[in-house]
Formats: C-alpha cells, structure tokens, sequence
C-alpha cells in the first residue's frame, strides 16, 4: 500500500510539472518569438508595451499583418495564392544612438499549414515584386541602410546590400526566382 501511495505522489507531481512546463513553454515562444497555436494564425493583434530598463523607458511594439501574394509561373500566369503573417517587433528607446532592436517575422501560409517562415533584423518589411519581399535595416546614424531580398517561393534569403535595388535590377532578381 505504501509503493501505491508513493507511486501516485510520483505520478501527480511528473503531471503536475509537465502541465507547468508547457505552459511556460507556450508563453515564452508567444511572448518572444511570436509562435502561436495553428487556431491563432488567422489572427492579427499587435501589441504596446513601455518597459524601463536601467533609467530608460522602452517602447516595445508587435505589429502583425497578413498580405495575400499571388506567385506567378514563367509565362506569367496565377500559380497559387500565399497569405503571408507578418510580424514587426521594435524595442525603442529614445536618445539612443544606433538602430533600435527590431525584426521581421514573415510566415508563408497555404490554407492552414506554414510552408516556410524567416526572420530577419529590420524595421520594416513589404512584398516588392510577385516572387520577392524586402526587408529594410535602417543604420540609426550615418551609417547606410541595409536591404536584404528574400523569395517569396520558399523563404530563402536572395541577397543582402546597402544599396536598394533600381526597378530593373529587381525585375532581374525577380526573374531569377521563378523556375
């Protein structure tokens, strides 16, 4: 009787602390990285929080979105639709040099299931072409920005500059995105 009673005790506290691991595990993914349950994602809800850390105050904002692209096949015509979930993050503190911390999240849905997702460090980001979204670093100070490309086929990462891309060069880089 004592092992039963011991055995249940072992039982309810490995229970116990599975259910607490996994809500601290759902809270800090939500809270930092933005990973919610497959119920959330068509859902957009952006956030303001104002922090101080040290003496300064912080404004941290999570703005998502959703953007439907159509990607296109060679000859130009409607292959499928992709609805993007984007996700700004920005941790600002005024009078503080250089750019603030800040990422875009993008994740490329099809119906309900995620075919690819990436972050990048960056203040602003925007589908450009029908295969390619722009992901803008701003340098805070004198130091140029920098305009990283990605596909919008499958998420990967194009190309990284401090120059923005003319219109014919991203018509050029567009093109070479479709296979």
């Amino acid at each position: 009787m004592s092992q039963f009673v011991t055995a249940r005790k072992a039982v309810l506290v490995f229970a116990a602390i599975l259910a607490v691991a996994l809500i601290a595990e759902f809270v800090l993914l939500e809270g930092t990285l933005g990973v919610s349950l497959p119920k959330d994602r068509n859902s957009a809800v952006s956030t303001l929080e104002i922090k101080v850390k040290g003496t300064e105050p912080h404004f941290l904002t999570r703005n998502r979105r959703f953007t439907v692209v159509e990607l296109l096949t060679e000859h130009g015509t409607r292959s499928e639709a992709l609805v993007l979930r984007e996700t700004l993050f920005m941790d600002r503190a005024p009078d503080v040099e250089g750019p603030p911390n800040a990422t875009v999240t993008v994740e490329a849905m099809n119906g309900e299931a995620v075919r690819w997702t990436f972050q990048e460090r960056g203040e602003r980001g925007e589908p450009v072409t029908g295969d390619v979204y722009l992901v803008t670093k701003f340098s805070g100070g004198d130091g140029p920005a920098t305009y990283t490309y990605f596909s919008l086929r499958d998420g990967s990462k194009l190309r990284a500059i401090h120059n923005k891309l003319s219109d014919d060069e991203l018509t050029v880089l567009d093109g070479s995105v479709v296979k």
